[in-house]
């Protein structure tokens, strides 16, 4: 079998905001095509830059950022654009535009971007809810009309149609959820990630949410990795800085392993 295609790499990345010591450091990892990778560390550690430098939003002091093996720091805005289209991001919040309904959020790019009819937009956005486990009735609800879980699948829906993206970035997708709607959302983003061959990095406090769709690990301590690597890895880890992010889960961690989709 064929190796998959490094969809993402870090390679020795350094950055610093303006006149501040380094947030990240030395930091390497590739993710493949059709791998689901969660960043884990405490506040502060690096990890929301990360999604950052991936987007192009930050450059590196040092290092070089790949997406689909193209490096993008050279790349001028424009150029940047282009890359941009290849992921897709989902924040915390969801992130929708509150005036505008469910149906317009989702087709908000190709209303903006794309000759095509309103009646054509409509026919893709009804698709994509489909694909995100959403009623096609919800088209013309207004986002406070929805569930947090809701709107967090609609802000995938939005992603999923305004590029088809071969990568997803999520930033704390699970936040704020109850329980079982983190699971709705978790499940679609795995299935996501295997259906459609899409490399994945989800940022998350959550570590028992992460256990639940991870194929590998890498946690962020103080700007570095501490560790890139699967579960069972993770667990017989016996550096440090790993065993001391775990302990508080380690009561919990035989049980949660139940709950994974991977």
């Amino acid at each position: 079998m064929a190796q998959a295609q490094d969809m993402i790499r870090l390679q020795d990345v350094t950055f610093a905001y303006e006149y501040g010591d380094p947030v990240l450091e030395g930091v390497s990892f590739c993710i493949p095509e059709g791998e689901s990778r969660v960043i884990m560390g405490q506040s502060g550690s690096g990890k929301s830059t990360i999604l950052k430098l991936l987007l192009g939003l930050y450059k590196p002091i040092s290092g070089e950022v790949y997406i689909d093996d193209e490096p993008i720091g050279p790349c001028s805005e424009q150029h940047l654009g282009d890359v941009r289209k290849k992921m897709g991001m989902v924040f915390q919040d969801g992130a929708l535009f509150d005036s505008l309904t469910v149906g317009e959020n989702v087709g908000f790019y190709l209303i903006e971007h794309e000759n095509l009819t309103i009646e054509e937009v409509e026919e893709r956005v009804r698709q994509v809810l489909k694909v995100v486990r959403l009623e096609e009735s919800l088209i013309d609800k207004m986002p406070e009309e929805l569930s947090g879980g809701m709107q967090r699948r609609v802000a995938i829906a939005r992603a999923l149609l305004a590029t088809a993206p071969k990568i997803m970035l999520y930033d704390e997708p699970t936040t704020g959820l109850d329980p079982e709607s983190a699971t709705q959302v978790l499940r679609l983003m795995h299935q996501l990630t295997r259906e459609r061959n899409i490399a994945t990095i989800v940022v998350t406090h959550q570590f028992l949410d992460a256990l639940a769709i991870a194929d590998k690990f890498i946690l962020i301590d103080k700007g570095v990795v501490a560790f890139d690597g699967s579960l069972a890895d993770l667990k017989d880890s016996e550096d440090k800085r790993v065993t001391s992010f775990l302990e508080p889960f380690r009561a919990s961690l035989r049980l949660m392993e139940e709950r994974r989709f991977v």
